[in-house]
C-alpha cells in the first residue's frame, strides 16, 4: 500500500509517499480503507519535531475516516463494509482513566502518530474499539472531522466548561479548524459567540458561520474590545486555541468565568498573574481530545445538521506537501482533508 512517512523534521518536502506493507488485523483487531484524512496543527508541529516524543519514520495523521474491509478473529462489533472513524489515541480498556469513560487520558499505549501509525495512507489497522461506528450516508470529510477538531471542540465547550444558554464564549483561533467548528457548537448550544481573527478578511466568514461578534485585531490585544461587547462584564466562557493568547484571554473574563486552553502554537510560556485568577475567581483548564461519549455526540450533531465540516480544500495524499504548504502559511480557512491518490 502506499503511505506518507516523515522522513525528517523540517518543511513539508519531508513527507514522502513510499511503498509499505499492507497490515494484517490481528485478533481484535479491524482493518481500515482509509477514504478522508484531515490535516490537523498537531501534525505540523510534529513534521517540525516540536512535539515531545515525536519520531521520524512514521505515518502521520489523527482525522480519518474510512471502511471497514477485513476483520481479525474474535471481532463481532464491526462487519466488512462499515464506515467508522478512527478514534485518535490508542486506550487499554483497562485503566482507571478507561473504565471511568477517559479515553483520552489513558498513558497505556501512547498517542497516533508519535507512538502508533497514522491515517496518511490507504489503510490503517486498529483495535476494533478504536473504529467508531459512523452513520451512513454521513459524507467522509464529516466524519474525519468528527474526532478532531469537532469532538475534541465539544468536550472543551460543553464537557468541561459547562456552556449554557445565554452564556458568551470567547474563541480565540477562531478562523481555524477548531474555531470554525467551536463557533456552530456555541451557537447550538444555545450560547453567544465572539470570535477573535488576526486577519480581517476572515471576518465575514466567522459571521456566515454564526459568529455573533467578531473581533479583528491583527497585534492579538483583544480583551478591551471583549470588555466593551460585553457591557463591561466579561466573557463567562473562552476556549484558547492558541496559547500564547491566554493573559488577554484571562483579562477578558467574567467574574467566575471559566477558560480552556486547547492550543500551544508556538510552545512559550506565558505570563499569567494570580492576583488576577483569584479576584475574579476565574476557572482555567487544559483539554485535549474528546472522549468516545464526545465523538457520538459530534457525529449525531452532524447527522442533525447542527455543526457542518468546514474544509478549506480537499486534495490527494500526493499534494501531501503543498497540503501541509497551505497551513505553514496560514491560507485555509478550516481544515484540508486528504483523499484518493490521483
Amino acid at each position: 500500500m502506499k503511505a506518507v512517512l516523515l522522513s525528517a523534521f523540517g518543511g513539508p518536502d519531508s513527507l514522502e509517499i513510499r511503498d509499505v506493507p499492507t497490515p494484517t488485523p490481528k485478533a481484535g483487531e479491524v482493518l481500515v480503507r482509509v477514504q478522508a484524512a484531515g490535516i490537523c496543527h498537531h501534525d505540523i508541529l510534529h513534521r517540525a519535531g516540536k512535539l515531545p516524543g515525536a519520531k521520524t519514520g512514521v505515518v502521520l495523521g489523527h482525522e480519518t475516516a474510512g471502511e471497514v474491509v477485513a476483520v481479525g478473529e474474535g471481532v463481532i462489533t464491526h462487519a466488512v463494509g462499515d464506515p467508522v472513524v478512527i478514534y485518535q489515541r490508542q486506550f487499554c480498556g483497562m485503566c482507571r482513566n478507561c473504565l471511568r469513560g477517559r479515553q483520552d487520558m489513558c498513558r497505556a499505549l501512547g498517542l497516533p502518530a508519535v507512538d502508533t501509525v497514522g491515517g496518511y495512507a490507504e489503510y490503517v489497522c486498529v483495535p476494533a474499539p478504536m473504529a467508531i461506528p459512523v452513520p451512513r450516508g454521513l459524507p467522509w470529510e464529516a466524519a474525519a472531522l468528527s474526532c478532531c477538531p469537532i469532538g475534541t471542540s465539544l468536550r472543551a465547550l460543553r464537557t468541561l466548561a459547562g456552556t449554557s444558554p445565554g452564556d458568551t464564549v470567547l474563541i480565540t483561533g477562531a478562523s481555524g479548524g477548531l474555531g470554525m467548528h467551536q463557533i456552530q457548537i456555541v451557537r447550538a448550544l444555545g450560547a453567544r459567540s465572539i470570535a477573535v481573527t488576526s486577519s480581517p478578511s476572515k471576518a465575514g466568514h466567522l459571521r456566515e458561520l454564526g459568529a455573533d461578534e467578531v473581533i479583528v485585531s491583527p497585534d492579538l490585544k483583544f480583551s478591551a474590545e471583549a470588555w466593551r461587547l460585553t457591557s463591561k462584564q466579561g466573557v463567562d466562557v473562552a476556549v484558547d486555541n492558541l496559547g500564547m493568547t491566554l493573559p488577554e484571554t484571562l483579562r477578558a473574563m467574567a467574574q467566575g468565568g471559566t477558560v480552556v486552553v486547547l492550543g500551544n502554537i508556538d510552545g512559550h510560556p506565558v505570563d499569567v498573574l494570580p492576583g488576577l485568577l483569584i479576584g475574579r475567581r476565574i476557572r482555567v483548564m487544559g483539554s485535549g481530545s474528546g472522549t468516545l461519549e464526545d465523538i457520538r455526540q459530534a457525529l449525531a450533531m452532524l447527522v442533525a445538521g447542527q455543526i457542518r465540516p468546514i474544509v478549506s480544500a480537499k486534495l490527494p495524499f500526493s499534494e501531501i506537501r503543498r497540503a501541509h504548504e497551505l497551513l505553514d502559511t496560514k491560507g485555509v480557512e478550516g481544515r484540508v482533508v486528504m483523499q484518493g491518490w490521483s
